[in-house]
């Protein structure tokens, strides 16, 4: 007896398939967002500059969405602020993770934001003083970058961009209360929007291990390659 029940299986599976890549493939196009449409970035950053934001911009985007809420990259970046907002402390990435990530960047690429510091003169841990800790890493955004220069000329009609400049040239940097103003307010910004969809990615980028977490580690390490 002839049967056309496997072709026909076949065939639904390959239509099964093909939907899926046309659904797969809308979905990214729907997500991708073209930097290059903001005439302040084009002016301030050059081509090698541009692909270090955009992989940075990437690596976020694949975490907000692998976060689980939604596959719309906007309402992602919204939970992932709404999980920050109710959970202050909330770490995006594994540190370890993320510096391999940010040391795979052209030395160009990375400090158009970024600067590490590998020693530390001195910390305090509950009740005890630690000083001259080598290769101790922390991360921090550059009061004077390129990125700083990106957010003076956006700033100059947009008063939340010009704030963040100023207060990085005025102070160094954000205390977490001013980091986690974003968090707070994640409402009133659309992450399809060029500057916010940087701003976005850098600020979660920035968020470290607290001091703590950092010296265990520093610890372990230290222990390991004595043990070696």
């Amino acid at each position: 007896m002839i049967t056309t029940k496997p072709k026909f299986r076949t065939m639904k599976s390959i239509i099964v398939l093909m939907l899926f890549l046309l659904s797969n493939k809308q979905l990214v196009s729907q997500n991708k967002i073209d930097l290059r449409s903001d005439k302040a970035f084009t002016k301030v950053f050059k081509e090698i500059e541009i692909k270090g934001l955009k992989a940075m911009v990437k690596y976020v985007d694949q975490m907000v969405l692998d976060y689980g809420h939604s596959t719309d990259i906007n309402k992602a970046y919204h939970y992932y602020f709404e999980e920050i907002k109710q959970t202050p402390n909330k770490i995006p990435f594994r540190e370890e993770a993320k510096y391999e990530f940010l040391k795979s960047l052209d030395s160009l690429q990375f400090s158009t934001v970024w600067r590490f510091e590998k020693d530390i003169v001195m910390i305090r841990i509950k009740d005890t003083v630690h000083r001259n800790l080598k290769n101790f890493p922390q991360l921090y955004i550059k009061p004077f970058s390129k990125y700083m220069v990106y957010l003076s000329e956006i700033g100059k009609v947009d008063p939340y961009y010009d704030g963040i400049r100023r207060n990085f040239e005025n102070a160094g940097g954000f205390s977490t209360c001013d980091a986690n103003w974003l968090a707070r307010n994640h409402s009133r910004f659309d992450f399809n929007v060029p500057k916010n969809r940087i701003w976005a990615a850098i600020n979660l980028l920035s968020r470290e291990e607290t001091t703590e977490m950092k010296f265990d580690r520093y610890l372990k390490n230290q222990k390991m390659q004595v043990a070696k």
